[in-house]
């Protein structure tokens, strides 16, 4: 595939460089200074800032180097270069990072044509089960880190999450209905005003494509009406993500009442989301396990 760039209209600090890339600010101006790398634009009022090609040549810059190419190599190679190197390097690392940045700069372009093609040649490139279990995973964890951060806004956070949503939710409905299910069957939900549903949409899939059974509740959902679920179903796990709800500080009392809600129903419960890496709990609970990443969970139930 020949990759070809064109010229976008966002524009960005080196602090915001730093931010999307994960390279030190010191560093992308040693790049520029010594390697011409890139070169910032000035503000009719003399303010340095950079656009979208310089954006992605640090991020492919970052992942070239990650192979062991050396940054004077990198330098004299133009733009659309860089990013063909970036490309090609990408499977032999094993991992899909071009693809994630991508994926980043679409987001921040609101780009609905880019994010479409790169999930096409992902698709074409890796299969369906990769994409969506491996590249969409992992993008998902880094949405939701530019969101915290605050280096994507909510508008352009909106504007990403309804596109994987479409994807999901089409790629959901394509696979068939298990008539025996491996491990049991999982209902997922999420808690009252957290509306975040990326995450348990991405573990609807993952279980539903491994033939589990799977009950999608969706987004808001008080938790005493999980109980019009388990005592009408044979539930085995209850799974949810908690990105700012509940709120902190009232973590340890909703697992409680959740727990109690739970009983000795043999049902169990797998959490994850921000909310418990913010939060420390008090204490561990009968009933529930809670995982660090969206990944970690997906792979433990």
């Amino acid at each position: 595939m020949k990759v070809r760039l064109k010229s976008m209209t966002s524009t960005y600090s080196i602090k915001d460089l730093e931010q999307l890339s994960g390279i030190k600010a010191h560093t992308i101006r040693a790049w520029e200074q010594r390697f011409k790398l890139i070169e910032p634009k000035r503000t009719v009022t003399n303010i340095r800032f950079y656009n979208d090609v310089d954006l992605r040549v640090v991020l492919n810059t970052s992942l070239l180097i990650s192979t062991g190419m050396k940054i004077g190599q990198i330098s004299k190679l133009n733009p659309d270069q860089i990013a063909q190197e970036a490309l090609n390097a990408s499977p032999y690392l094993g991992d899909y990072q071009y693809e994630l940045n991508e994926l980043k700069i679409s987001t921040l372009n609101f780009d609905v044509v880019r994010f479409d093609a790169v999930m096409a040649t992902c698709i074409d490139l890796y299969g369906v089960h990769a994409t969506f279990q491996e590249v969409i995973g992992d993008f998902i964890q880094e949405l939701g880190k530019l969101w915290l951060s605050g280096c994507v806004g909510i508008s352009q956070e909106h504007f990403m999450s309804s596109l994987l949503r479409q994807k999901l939710f089409a790629a959901i409905d394509n696979l068939e209905t298990s008539k025996s299910p491996k491990n049991g069957t999982f209902a997922l939900f999420l808690p009252a005003n957290e509306l975040h549903e990326i995450g348990i949409l991405y573990l609807a899939y993952v279980l539903k494509e491994r033939g589990e059974h799977v009950f999608y509740l969706g987004q808001s959902l008080p938790k005493e009406y999980l109980v019009d679920l388990v005592d009408h179903q044979k539930i085995d796990y209850l799974v949810s993500a908690f990105t700012t709800h509940p709120e902190q500080g009232k973590l340890d009392d909703y697992l409680d009442d959740l727990d109690l809600l739970i009983g000795d129903k043999g049902v169990k419960v797998c959490l994850t989301g921000y909310q418990f890496q913010a939060s420390q709990l008090s204490r561990s609970f009968k009933n529930i396990s809670i995982y660090s990443t969206l990944k970690e969970l997906s792979q433990s139930i």
